[in-house]
C-alpha cells in the first residue's frame, strides 16, 4: 500500500476555503509567501515595531556604558576613615544587628533601650529619628562624578607682596624683584597703588594712582588697593591687595574688654563656610580634607539637618535664630535698611570687646545681596566686599559655571581664605569674630570643588601653624548639599542636599578646662541637630568669655525655643518636630516607593496650586501678572513615608510641571479623618530640583524666581 502523503492547508488570495497541498518544500514556501501576502500590513508593523524596540535597546545599552562604565571607572577613589556611626558600641561589647528594609519609626511606641539599638548604617538612631548613612561613592551618583586638577590662574608669579610691618603697625607694598624675569622687563617700569573706597553696597571709588619705586608704606585708612605697573608703551601688570589696617576705635574696644578679663582667657571665634557641601561629599570630593579634619580631632555632627531650602535661611538660622518667615519680619532683606536693623550675632560679639570681619566671594550673588538690598552701612569692622567688587571688575579672569573662577593670580574662593588667615593672623592675641564663605568652587556642580583638595588641606595647617587653633573655636560648615543636576533627583541626591557638613574645632584650653564640652560634642556626632544650635553654641562661646552674662540672659534661638547648645549633650530622642524642622526637609524616616493612585494625582494638583496661589498673593499680588500659571505634566516618582502615624500618612512627590519644564519635590500629609478639602497639607516650601537660570528673569524678587515663567513681551515691551 502507497503511504499517504501529509498534507498541509494553504489559502488562495481570493478563496473561500483552504486548498489542501502536499507537504514539499516549495509548497510550504508557497504557502508562506501566500499568507504573508494575504497578511502584508500586520507583517510590517510587527518587523518595523521589533527593530525599534531593538534600536531602544541599544541605546540605552550604549549610554549607561558612556555615562556609566568611563566615567566612574578612571575616579581614584580615596579611602576616608572615620570613627563608626554611633559611638560606644564596640566599647560595649556590643553587636548591632543589620536593619530590616522595613523598618518603621513607631512615634507611639514605648522608649527603646539606647543599649539595644540597631545603629549599624544609620547616622542617628533613636524612636523619633532614623537617618541613614550613605556611601559617598554609589554608582547613582559616581557615574556623573569626575575630578578636576588644580590649574595656576597666572603663568608668572605676582610682581607684588604686601606684608604687615609690626613695628611700624602698618602694612608695606613691595615689589619682588625676584619676578622682575618673568616680565622681561627690566628696571624701565612704572607703579602706582590706587586705594578701593566703598560707596554703598553695590559701588566702590579709586582715589587717585600713588606712585612708588620698590615700597610704599600704606595708611592706616587704606582697607585694600589696586596695584598697576607698565612700561612706555602698555601695562604689563594689575593686582589686588585687601588689608587688614589698625584701627583706633577697634582698638580701644579690643583694649577696654582686656582690661576687664583681667588676664581671663577668651575664645575666638572663626567660621569658614562652603556653600553646597553634604557631609558625604565632603568625603567624596576633598578626601584629604576631610581625612584632615578626622585625623586632627575635630568634632563632627553627622546628623546636622537643613531647615530650609537655600542659603540665606540656613544662614540666617546660624547668625540670627530666625527662620525665614521672622527674618522677612525682623530682618527684612528686600527692604532698604532691612539688613541693617537686624541682630546678627556678630553685632552681640562686637558689643562685648570682639573685633569682627565677613568676607563672602562672587559678590552678584553674596548671601545678602542676590535680590536683596544688602547692607547700608558696613556689617562689621573688617568688610571684604568693596575689595571684591573691584578685583572682579579690575583684575581680569574667567568664570566657571556663570561665576568667578580666577580674579588675577589667584582664584575668588582664595582671596577670602588668605584675608581669613590674615584676619586670623592680625587678631590672634585678641578677641575676634570672623565670619567667611565662598561660594565660587562648590556652588553649581558636583566635580567642581575636587581641585581645593589639597589646598584647604593645606589651609588649615596654615592655620594651625600662626597659632590659630590655640584660642579659636573654629567652625567648618555648609548651608545645604547640592541642590540641582542630575545626581540630585536621585536618593542620594534628596539626602545629601538636607545634610551639610559641619565640623567643629575646640582650642586646648577649653578642652582641658571644660571637658565635658568635648563628651557633649563625641555624643552629639550621632545626635538630630540644625542650624538653630549653631547658633546657640555661637552664644555660648559668648557666654564663656564672661563678658556677657550667662548663656540664658542672651536668649534661646527665636524660632526654635527647644533648640541648645552643642556644647552640651543634645537629646537623644529629639524628632524634626522637637527642632522647627518641616517634614519636607526632616531627614529623619525612610521612604518607600509608592504607585500612582487618584489620591497621589490629587496630592499633585494641590501642590501646583499652592504654587500658583503662592505666586498670586506674594507682595499681595503686585508681581503675579508677570508670570504664567503653572499646569500639571506629570507625576516623575511617588514616596511614602514609612510612618506609623494615626490618620495620617505622609507622601514626597517628584513632579513636572508646563510651561516652566520644572521639576520639583512636594512633601505632602494627608489626613484620612478629615473632609477633602481639609485633608492635604503641603509641608514646607516646594523644592525646585533643576536649574532655572534665565525663566525667572523678569523678577526683581528671589523667592518667586525659581516658581515663574515670565510671561512672553510684545514688540512694545510690554507683558501680556
Amino acid at each position: 500500500m502507497t503511504e499517504k502523503q501529509p498534507l498541509i492547508e494553504c489559502i488562495e488570495e481570493n478563496a473561500k476555503e483552504p486548498s489542501p497541498l502536499p507537504v514539499t518544500w516549495k509548497s510550504v514556501l508557497n504557502c508562506i509567501y501566500r499568507r504573508i501576502s494575504l497578511r502584508r500590513n500586520q507583517f510590517i508593523v510587527v518587523v518595523l515595531y521589533t527593530i525599534f524596540t531593538m534600536l531602544i535597546a541599544g541605546f540605552y545599552i550604549v549610554s549607561f556604558y558612556l555615562r556609566g562604565v568611563t566615567k566612574s571607572t578612571h575616579v581614584d577613589i580615596v579611602p576616608v576613615y572615620r570613627e563608626s556611626n554611633v559611638l560606644g558600641m564596640e566599647a560595649h561589647g556590643l553587636t548591632p544587628r543589620p536593619p530590616t528594609t522595613q523598618m518603621l519609626l513607631l512615634t507611639n511606641e514605648p522608649m527603646i533601650d539606647q543599649t539595644t539599638l540597631s545603629s549599624q548604617g544609620y547616622l542617628v538612631y533613636s524612636n523619633h529619628c532614623r537617618i541613614m548613612d550613605l556611601d559617598p561613592y554609589k554608582h547613582e551618583v559616581m557615574r556623573h562624578f569626575k575630578p578636576i586638577n588644580h590649574m595656576p590662574c597666572k603663568s608668572v608669579p605676582p610682581l607684588t607682596q604686601v606684608r604687615y610691618d609690626a613695628n611700624a603697625q602698618r602694612y608695606v607694598l613691595n615689589i619682588d624683584a625676584s619676578a622682575f624675569p618673568s616680565y622681561q622687563v627690566g628696571n624701565m617700569l612704572s607703579c602706582c597703588y590706587m586705594d578701593v573706597q566703598r560707596v554703598n553696597e553695590d559701588e566702590f571709588k579709586l582715589t587717585p594712582c600713588h606712585t612708588f619705586s620698590s615700597r610704599a608704606q600704606l595708611s592706616n585708612t587704606t582697607d585694600s588697593i589696586i596695584v598697576s605697573c607698565k612700561t612706555d608703551t602698555k601695562q604689563i601688570y594689575i593686582n589686588g591687595h585687601p588689608t587688614v589696617a589698625e584701627r583706633v576705635a577697634v582698638r580701644e574696644r579690643l583694649e577696654h574688654w582686656t582690661h576687664k578679663d583681667r588676664g581671663r582667657r577668651v575664645p575666638s571665634v572663626l567660621m569658614i563656610g562652603i556653600d553646597s557641601i553634604s557631609r558625604v561629599h565632603l568625603i567624596r570630593a576633598m578626601p584629604k580634607t576631610a581625612q584632615y579634619l578626622y585625623d586632627e580631632d575635630w568634632f563632627e555632627l553627622a546628623g546636622y539637618n537643613k531647615i530650609d531650602d537655600n542659603t540665606f535661611p540656613n544662614l540666617m538660622a546660624v547668625l540670627t535664630g530666625h527662620n525665614y518667615t521672622s527674618a522677612l519680619k525682623y530682618c527684612n532683606p528686600y527692604e532698604k535698611h532691612g539688613l541693617d536693623r537686624c541682630q546678627f550675632i556678630w553685632k552681640r560679639f562686637m558689643q562685648h570687646g570682639y573685633v569682627s570681619a565677613y568676607g563672602e566671594d562672587a559678590v552678584k550673588i553674596n548671601t545678602f545681596n542676590f535680590l536683596k538690598k544688602g547692607f547700608q552701612q558696613p556689617p562689621v569692622d573688617y568688610y571684604l566686599r568693596p575689595y571684591l567688587s573691584a578685583a572682579e571688575k579690575l583684575l581680569g579672569g574667567d568664570t566657571k559655571l556663570g561665576l568667578p573662577h580666577c580674579l588675577g593670580f589667584e582664584t575668588a574662593a582664595k582671596h577670602v581664605y588668605n584675608y581669613a588667615q590674615e584676619f586670623a593672623k592680625r587678631y590672634r592675641n585678641d578677641s575676634f569674630f570672623g565670619f567667611f564663605w565662598t561660594n565660587t568652587h562648590s556652588h553649581s556642580e558636583i566635580s567642581q570643588t575636587t581641585f581645593m583638595d589639597e589646598y584647604l588641606r593645606e589651609y588649615l595647617q596654615r592655620l594651625v601653624a600662626q597659632g590659630t587653633m590655640e584660642h579659636s573655636v573654629v567652625v567648618f560648615f555648609s548651608d545645604h548639599g547640592l541642590r540641582f543636576g542630575p545626581t540630585r533627583d536621585t536618593w542620594s541626591g534628596y539626602l545629601e542636599e538636607r545634610l551639610p557638613v559641619l565640623f567643629i574645632w575646640l582650642p586646648p584650653f577649653l578642652r582641658q578646662t571644660h571637658p565635658e564640652f568635648v563628651e557633649a560634642l563625641r555624643q552629639n556626632r550621632n545626635r538630630l541637630t540644625t542650624p538653630y544650635d549653631l547658633h546657640m553654641t555661637l552664644k555660648h562661646i559668648l557666654a564663656l568669655s564672661g563678658r556677657s552674662g550667662s548663656l540664658e540672659s542672651l536668649g534661646g534661638a527665636k524660632d526654635c525655643p527647644h533648640c541648645q547648645s552643642l556644647l552640651l549633650p543634645v537629646p537623644l530622642n529629639r524628632s524634626c518636630e522637637d527642632v522647627a524642622i518641616e517634614d519636607h526637609w526632616c531627614t529623619c524616616w525612610q521612604y518607600k516607593e509608592f504607585h500612582l493612585s487618584k489620591l497621589v494625582m490629587r496630592l499633585a494638583h494641590h501642590a501646583v496650586q499652592h504654587i500658583n496661589n503662592y505666586v498670586a498673593t506674594f507682595r499681595n499680588g503686585s508681581l503675579s501678572h508677570l508670570c504664567v500659571p503653572l499646569e500639571l505634566f506629570e507625576v516623575r516618582k511617588v514616596y511614602k513615608a514609612e510612618l506609623d502615624l494615626k490618620h495620617m500618612d505622609i507622601y514626597m512627590l517628584n513632579i513636572f510641571t508646563l510651561p516652566n519644564r520644572a521639576l520639583y519635590e512636594a512633601t505632602l500629609r494627608y489626613n484620612r479623618n478629615l473632609p477633602n478639602a481639609k485633608s492635604v497639607q503641603l509641608s514646607g516650601s516646594v523644592s525646585r530640583i533643576n536649574s532655572y537660570i534665565a525663566e525667572g528673569n523678569c523678577l526683581g524678587e528671589g523667592p518667586l524666581k525659581k516658581y515663574c515663567h515670565c510671561r512672553p513681551k510684545d514688540n512694545n515691551n510690554k507683558t501680556y
